[in-house]
């Protein structure tokens, strides 16, 4: 069985899929195409089984941040920065109940962390950062290299240039 990621498009069932958080189960019903097809305010991956590549295993959305001051970093990622850095936004991420607890978000995770690098060398991008749902997905981040905000444990960032 494999697996494939590739952009949200009309093919794939939106109203299908159901994860552990309504907020992020609506977003992507009722905002990710409508981001994707009309404005860019961000663009969305699936990721799918190639035998059944309609149906939505899980999915992660990337966006700009736009820039954000240094200040408000960790004081040791804050060292040799403009005093506004560009940056990238892990807007949503989530993995169909079904799929939970087999590696399909780290499989998502490590996609958009790799597509958040490419961005980057294309237009310019100092951080990814992730919003948490809550402390358990903080967690989860952080297992992978991101950090909290000293002001808000929910968002947590890494230096593009640390991802491998």
């Amino acid at each position: 069985m494999g697996f494939l990621i590739r952009s949200l498009d009309r093919s794939h069932d939106v109203k299908g899929f159901k994860c552990a958080n309504e907020n992020l189960d609506d977003w992507l019903k009722n905002t990710a195409r409508q981001h994707q097809e009309k404005n860019q305010c961000s663009s969305t991956h699936v990721l799918a089984d190639e035998q059944s590549p309609d149906v939505i295993i899980g999915y992660y959305a990337l966006a700009m941040r736009g820039l954000v001051q240094r200040e408000v970093l960790p004081k040791n990622m804050q060292k040799a920065l403009p005093l506004n850095v560009p940056a990238i936004t892990l807007v949503r991420l989530a993995v169909s109940l079904k799929e939970q607890k087999k590696g399909h978000g780290e499989r998502l995770l490590l996609d958009a962390m790799t597509k958040a690098k490419t961005a980057s060398r294309l237009i310019g991008g100092s951080f990814l950062f992730v919003d948490a749902k809550d402390t358990e997905s903080a967690i989860f981040y952080a297992h992978y290299g991101f950090v909290a905000l000293p002001d808000d444990l929910l968002i947590l960032c890494m230096p593009i240039v640390g991802i491998p």
